[in-house]
């Protein structure tokens, strides 16, 4: 499959994800599909509002989608944030579908290198399953993929735990603050 698709919903590229073999009993390496969704599209805007729907309503997701939504009818040079979806859907982007959305994520540039990562929420039915779960390394991947192509990520965490794994450090001992700077090679 080519790494260039001419849809509403832009494709970025392939992640890594463990699936879970029921035949094999182990989680074997398999892809799912990082796209960014344009706020200026509708069936974007739709799809993320099926997907905060999809998530429980109450969560992460549905606050993504609030900010996208203060987003739509702004100009585009305006807009300052970029909301992605990590997908098992493998083509046909301009119609995004609920059903095989693993995690969105939703960023905020704060410098010519640097992002604030806002939210990032793998869905419940991944994270809460009943062992084993069917996919894993949903939030791994996306955050693997913004340390790739940024120098510094900061972000506030609910919890830590996660974050330290993937080299976040905390900015302070009793704060949520956490930061994450690309070592120079």
């Amino acid at each position: 499959m080519s790494d260039t698709i001419s849809f509403g919903a832009k494709f970025i590229r392939k992640l890594p994800v463990k699936k879970y073999s029921y035949t094999d009993k182990i989680y074997k390496q398999d892809t799912a599909n990082l796209v960014e969704l344009d706020v200026h599209d509708k069936k974007d805007m739709q799809a993320l509002e099926d997907i905060a729907k999809d998530f429980g309503g109450d969560s992460y997701v549905n606050n993504v989608y609030i900010d996208a939504r203060q987003f739509a009818n702004t100009d585009k040079s305006k807009v300052k944030k970029k909301f992605f979806v990590l997908t098992r859907q493998i083509d046909d982007f301009e119609n995004l579908k609920t059903l095989g959305v693993l995690g969105v994520a939703e960023i905020s540039k704060i410098s010519p290198k640097g992002i604030e990562l806002d939210y990032l929420q793998a869905h419940p039915m991944y994270v809460y399953a009943r062992a084993p779960r069917f996919v894993k390394g949903i939030g791994s991947a996306i955050v693997k993929y913004l340390q790739l192509v940024n120098d510094k990520i900061t972000l506030i965490a609910t919890s830590s735990a996660f974050y330290k794994k993937q080299g976040f450090k905390k900015l302070s001992l009793n704060g949520n603050r956490m930061i994450w700077v690309k070592k120079e090679s």
